[in-house]
């Protein structure tokens, strides 16, 4: 049994000292989080992509994105997209037959803007995109925003270290432009997808989640009556005739690993079962 388990651990040690030094946890990334709109629809469910005509929501500050991952999926090669950071409305309205543009200030909008900084692994919160919305009154008769789908994408690259692929995923949001009583004085954007706020990602042996979960709260449930919206909606709301910036928040936390001596150990027992096998048949 000596010379088995001499010669079990003459293999696994290295084995657990190269884990061991190639999974080190990195503490600390370099990051950008970036988006643009690549999709909106009117309140006449009309919806519109970059390079089409007017559907009274007017896209403005064109910007092009490109991503390794889709959703946690690889494309390769690597995608391009091109959309707006800048959406904005309230001087169209329709005819019945095409959409007629007029002199309306200030118009209502919602501008996307970047974010870069340093983050650390299991550490606090960041601002990662960040949204402010323009709220002001436009004419009844006029088009609103009414949902949009923003391409979101976080590059990462370990401090002192190369660049990952880059992360991509698509949130989508309905807009609710609300009666503003005194029960619903806001307006009301909704994230139809929650479930993509999180993503698990391996690097050099350690499973990594970033997470934007915290960055959208539950809606209140008056505005959920009012608007029909399901109990678990989140989101944000945002004040009639003033301007909300909302910053998303993201996290990045290591997953537990395996530690090595559970590895040693088991490897040992695997050993034992190992020749307690070689003697039965010996015996036999």
């Amino acid at each position: 049994m000596k010379r088995l388990v001499t010669f079990f651990l003459t293999l696994l040690v290295p084995l657990l000292l190269q884990t061991s030094a190639s999974a080190s946890i990195v503490t600390q990334w370099n990051y950008t989080v970036d988006g643009v709109f690549v999709e909106w629809t009117n309140t006449l469910n009309d919806s519109n992509v970059y390079g089409d005509s007017t559907n009274g929501i007017t896209g403005s500050s064109a910007k092009t994105l490109t991503y390794n991952y889709d959703g946690g999926v690889l494309v390769d090669p690597a995608k391009s997209v091109t959309g707006y950071s800048k959406l904005s409305w309230g001087d169209y309205y329709y005819n019945g037959r095409r959409y007629v543009r007029e002199n309306v200030n200030p118009l209502s909008s919602i501008v996307l803007a970047a974010t870069s900084g340093v983050i650390d692994t299991n550490g606090a919160a960041k601002v990662g995109l960040v949204l402010t919305h323009n709220n002001n009154a436009i004419p009844a008769s006029n088009l609103d925003l009414a949902s949009g789908i923003v391409r979101a994408i976080l590059k990462l690259t370990p401090v002192g270290g190369s660049a990952l692929p880059v992360f991509s995923t698509s949130l989508d949001f309905a807009f609710y432009e609300t009666p503003n009583n005194s029960s619903t004085p806001n307006d009301v954007f909704v994230l139809l997808n929650p479930e993509v706020t999180q993503e698990v990602f391996h690097f050099y042996g350690i499973d990594y989640v970033m997470d934007f979960t915290k960055s959208f709260s539950p809606i209140p449930a008056a505005y959920r009556t009012a608007l029909g919206l399901a109990a678990d909606a989140v989101g944000w709301v945002t004040s009639e005739g003033a301007t909300t910036i909302h910053e998303t928040l993201l996290t990045i936390r290591a997953l537990p690993t395996p530690e090595p001596t559970s590895a040693l150990l088991m490897g040992i027992g695997l050993g034992g079962l190992a020749l307690l096998s070689r003697r039965a048949r010996r015996t036999a």
